[in-house]
């Protein structure tokens, strides 16, 4: 690995020499029509692949020949060329407002560049600068708030853990809902297999999008709707962000250094008392596992905050680029130390990044990359109820000094622990006596030639490979509960998945006449996906805490083989009159190897565009103004091997034992459909400084894949149906403004606000009710029913009679419901708002983002309430609490209770009535915070440009909602959990339990420029 590469650096450094020796530098600056510094200008030799960008100041420095034009750039403006001679070493460049047009670029399907104006859907660009500041171990979730319509959740466990990424709404009830990840063109990986399913918990996967390194990502633009991705097939039906990575310039060797670190502690943590002991019915009791003793005495109030350490994370990056006219090339190494908040929980990653361009003739071009990531997580933390660490630590009583655990077993290897417990465990013993390691190695290699057949057409090829490898290794000491067999358990396995890419583009542009031109684009692809899995678990060893697969007591292999292919032929055209009206038309068709034959399904696409201010005059306060209509169908296939009967194979008997699977094949099954509508404006006022883009949508999607329970006489448990209809439909708003103009200041701002509403128009005349994923656990659980909408949560709660009215038993303790709806984990509304300052040398960022409406149900909160752990819990703790509730007779209430009857009915333990666990997740919060300063240089100094900034991020919640049940003669609960955080990345959302909590980072970021 490392010897091509520096090859490849050597030739680099051998063919640029020559080119320093005939060149000079020259200096600028950029400013507006109003005298203002304009940042993030770019700065090209004419004829040339040469530039650069201007600083935060305006400034800009480059090598260029004895003389030239240089042309100065930047959206929104006219470009301006400047001529440069021999004795011209400083640049001063106005560039006037362009209240006309949008000339700005950007990448759509298939890696086709565009002019943004003459989309007929919406998108939404970001640039690379903006993730690479203030950081996160997954840089997905650094994009909350800067997109409408797009909602990140972060897995719960910890560093690494998957992220789930939903562009308008869920669409499928089992299949995918994460948007696709497309980097230059080309599809990767983001699946985000073994999630955890339900409350019950277990150890997440991590995804493919963590792997994206923010340092080599040069723009981003998420294509929101359908239309915008029908081109990408059955695995863009949720949207798709495309990623568009940094590539060589020519001219002299630059290099961009960017080197940060946080420290990160828990943002918010369960609210718990300090006045009641361990014990049980007010009596001290050193063997309890609750604390409802006596009032009174010693008490530890940190012992659940010192059980974390302060995690120190650390990125450096370091990217070169330079090159001649003919060949650029790329390079970029990055390492990444992310240390968790609980100890021995870490991520290592190191990422190599190469890529070369050339342009070896004025019709020939090519296009090269290879990324390699080698990615390391220790100890990654299980979530759920079964003794997972965060549960083990909320169980400790609050007058047990948990730093006395710190011993974690006795001399003879036994466990301590401060009662006794068939399912809880010393935490500390949990963190050092069961392991969950995972190691990654994956390659993605891209290659694509383009030729130019002619002045107006051209032909492009392209190839990718992505392949990863994941090697799982888990531990659990013996005497470990619920886990370990005798002498211990140990699982390891290795998981490879690898995805090949191929296609041909055919692009051309043709005049119609004076008026009228058409664009075309024409293709086919091949994706071909496998999946393979092979090892073993030991439920018990031999050899105590010997973790070797060879001492297994009872050897049970975990092998999985999955293939899948698809073959595409597609087509775009766009008609363009006067570059004010487009008409454009996709159409694709796709064979699945995962349909019955002949495994075809077909969707197109239409959209319009109408640039009106280009049309007629408007009024001058109005710079630009566009609507734009676009309908499409989109299809999707399923997984694979759901078409034919399918067996397993288990030792035991005479040569083992072979099953038939209990559900019935599919034998019929379609693919599922979404039609989408969309319609949208975007305009420009006051030159430029104000701009609206607002899009309507909506969506159906048909022929879901449910499960039919089957009488046990048919031999089968159940089978797949296709049926349902599930309708999305909402608003996107982006407003964007420069409100402040003034001497050296500039304030930029963006607000982003989106509404999703969801209903299921119909299941199937068998299946009026079904819950996603795993089902119904120990809270609550996520539904899809008729009538209803996608993630409605139902529990048991508290029953009511038909007044309302509450309803207790005859000894005054409330009466258990049976299942009801509780409320919903989609939040209602979202609100981004990302604001830039610049004041001379200094700047500032703050992003303030907010989830409106929602519900999440905590099964902590119900094991808080059931041990007298929750600070509400010591309201009515001497009795006298007379519920204001009727009995089932209709008869008042007249029995009293005390608080300790109430909680431990209503939590359950382990098992609660979720509505009095359900919080509103509605949360105000300042996301991200950045202050930095441009370090000035002198001309000649080899360091060109510096920044250094104070970065935060997930720095405090301004608001949180509160409990969604009132409970009369308790204070209103308010939300005492991140709903950022959840169980898993998969379908199975709106419940917490042992979450590991999020996380407040605070640090530094230092930026260099050579």
């Amino acid at each position: 690995m490392w010897r091509p590469l520096l090859t490849t650096l050597l030739v680099f450094l051998l063919a640029t020499c020559a080119l320093w020796a005939q060149e000079r530098q020259i200096s600028g600056l950029v400013r507006d029509e109003t005298g203002q510094p304009m940042p993030g200008a770019n700065v090209v030799l004419k004829g040339t692949t040469r530039g650069t960008n201007t600083d935060a100041t305006g400034r800009f420095q480059m090598l260029v020949p004895e003389s030239g034009v240089l042309v100065v750039s930047s959206v929104g403006f006219n470009n301006r060329e400047v001529p440069f001679n021999a004795g011209t070493t400083q640049l001063n460049v106005s560039l006037e407002i362009d209240s006309r047009t949008l000339n700005e670029v950007v990448v759509t399907a298939l890696g086709i560049e565009r002019q943004a104006k003459t989309l007929t859907y919406a998108t939404q660009k970001i640039d690379g600068k903006q993730l690479t500041d203030v950081r996160d171990a997954n840089f997905v979730n650094t994009l909350q708030g800067k997109a409408a319509g797009l909602v990140i959740t972060q897995g719960a466990s910890g560093p690494g853990s998957a992220t789930r990424v939903t562009l308008r709404g869920n669409r499928s009830i089992r299949g995918n809902n994460n948007a696709l990840f497309v980097i230059d063109g080309v599809p990767i990986d983001n699946s985000v297999r073994g999630q955890v399913g339900s409350d019950f918990g277990g150890i997440n996967g991590s995804d493919g999008a963590n792997n994206i390194n923010p340092d080599d990502i040069e723009s981003m633009n998420i294509l929101k709707g359908a239309a915008a991705s029908a081109l990408y097939g059955s695995r863009a039906a949720n949207g798709v962000i495309m990623i568009t990575t940094k590539r060589g310039k020519s001219g002299r060797i630059s290099a961009d250094i960017n080197s940060g670190v946080v420290v990160e502690n828990p943002l918010l943590l369960p609210q718990l008392q300090n006045e009641y002991g361990q014990g049980n019915g007010g009596t001290t009791s050193a063997t309890s596992n609750g604390s409802w003793g006596a009032k009174g005495g010693t008490f530890y109030p940190n012992n659940i905050r010192d059980f974390f350490r302060s995690g120190v994370s650390t990125n450096n990056a370091i990217g070169i680029s330079g090159g001649t006219d003919k060949v650029q090339t790329y390079m970029s190494y990055t390492h990444n130390l992310n240390q968790g908040i609980l100890p021995n929980n870490d991520l290592t990653r190191h990422t190599l990044n190469l890529r070369i361009n050339t342009q070896l003739s004025s019709r020939f071009s090519t296009d090269a990359k290879v990324t390699y990531t080698d990615q390391s997580i220790n100890n990654k933390p299980r979530s759920g109820e079964e003794s997972a660490i965060m549960m083990n630590v909320y169980k400790v009583p609050r007058s047990v000094d948990l730093n006395k655990y710190k011993e974690f077993e006795t001399a003879a290897g036994l466990p301590t622990y401060w009662g006794s417990s068939s399912i809880y465990m010393n935490p500390y013993w949990t963190i050092n006596r069961t392991a969950d390691l995972e190691k990654r190695n994956r390659v993605i290699a891209l290659g694509s030639a383009r030729y130019q057949l002619t002045d107006w057409l051209n032909i492009q090829g392209r190839i990718s490979l992505d392949r990863y490898s994941d090697r799982i290794q888990r531990r659990w000491s013996d005497r470990t509960l619920l886990f370990a067999g005798p002498g211990g358990s140990y699982q390891d396995f290795v998981s490879e998945t690898t995805e090949t890419n191929m296609d041909v583009l055919l692009s051309g542009e043709n005049k119609l006449g004076e008026s009228l031109k058409v664009t075309y684009n024409f293709g086919a692809a091949r994706m071909f996906q496998k999946l393979s899995t092979v090892g073993a678990t030991a439920n018990g060893l031999l050899v105590p805490n010997k973790f070797d697969l060879s001492f297994a007591r009872n050897l049970v292999q975990v092998v999985g083989l999955s293939e899948k292919e698809i073959q595409s032929v597609y087509g775009t055209a766009a008609l363009s009159f006067r570059d004010y009206l487009t008409l454009d038309l996709t159409a694709r068709n796709d064979w699945s190897s995962t349909l019955p034959a002949p495994h075809s399904y077909f969707y197109p696409s239409v959209g319009v565009n109408a640039i009106i201010s280009d049309m007629t005059n408007l009024p001058a306060w109005i710079s630009f103004a566009k609507v734009r209509a676009a309908y499409t169908r989109v299809g999707n296939d399923t997984d694979p091997y759901l078409l034919a009967q399918t067996y397993s194979f288990s030792q035991g008997g005479t040569g083992g034992f072979v099953s038939r699977e209990a559900t019935r094949p599919a034998e019929n099954l379609k693919p599922e459909i979404s039609s989408s509508l969309e319609f949208g404006l975007d305009w420009r006022f006051f030159g430029n400084r104000l701009g609206l883009d607002v899009t309507y949508y909506k969506s159906n999607t048909v022929n879901q894949l449910l499960t039919l329970g089957l009488a046990p006489a048919s031999g089968f448990s159940n089978q797949f149906v296709n049926a349902g209809n599930i309708e999305n439909r909402g608003i996107e708003v982006t407003l964007t403004g420069k409100p402040l103009r003034e001497g050296n200041l500039n304030w930029d701002m963006t607000l982003n606000f989106s509404r999703n509403t969801n209903k299921i128009i119909e299941l199937h005349p068998d299946i009026k009710l079904a819950f996603l994923a795993g089902g119904y656990g120990r809270t609550a659980g996520p539904v899809v029913a008729e009538g209803g909408s996608y993630g409605d949560m139902y529990a048991q709660g508290w029953q009511t009679d038909a007044q309302g009215r509450f309803v207790v038993d005859a000894n005054g303790k409330p009466v258990v419901s049976a299942q009801k709806k509780i409320g919903n984990f989609n939040p209602k509304f979202m609100l981004g708002w990302n604001n830039q300052f610049n004041y001379g040398r200094f700047t500032a960022g703050i992003l303030i983002d907010g989830r409106f409406g929602g519900t999440m149900t905590s099964g902590t909160e119900a094991n808080l309430a059931f041990d007298g752990a929750a600070a509400y819990t010591t309201n009515n703790r001497e009795g006298g609490w007379v519920l204001p509730a009727v009995t089932d007779k209709g008869e008042v209430n007249a029995k009293a209770i005390n608080a300790e009857t109430f909680w431990t009915t209503v939590s359950g333990g382990r098992y609660s009535w979720g509505e009095f666990f359900t919080y509103s997740t509605t949360n105000v919060r300042l996301r991200e915070f950045s202050f930095g300063y441009n370090i000035p240089m002198p001309g000649s100094f080899f360091v060109k440009n510096a920044r250094l900034s104070l970065v935060g991020r997930n720095l405090f919640f301004i608001y949180r909602g509160y409990a969604t049940l009132d409970i009369p003669g308790v204070e209103k609960r308010k939300l005492p959990f991140d709903p950022d955080v959840n169980l898993g990345a998969g379908n199975f959302q709106g419940v917490e339990y042992g979450n590991l909590p999020s996380t407040r980072t605070i640090g530094l970021n230092l930026k260099l420029g050579f």
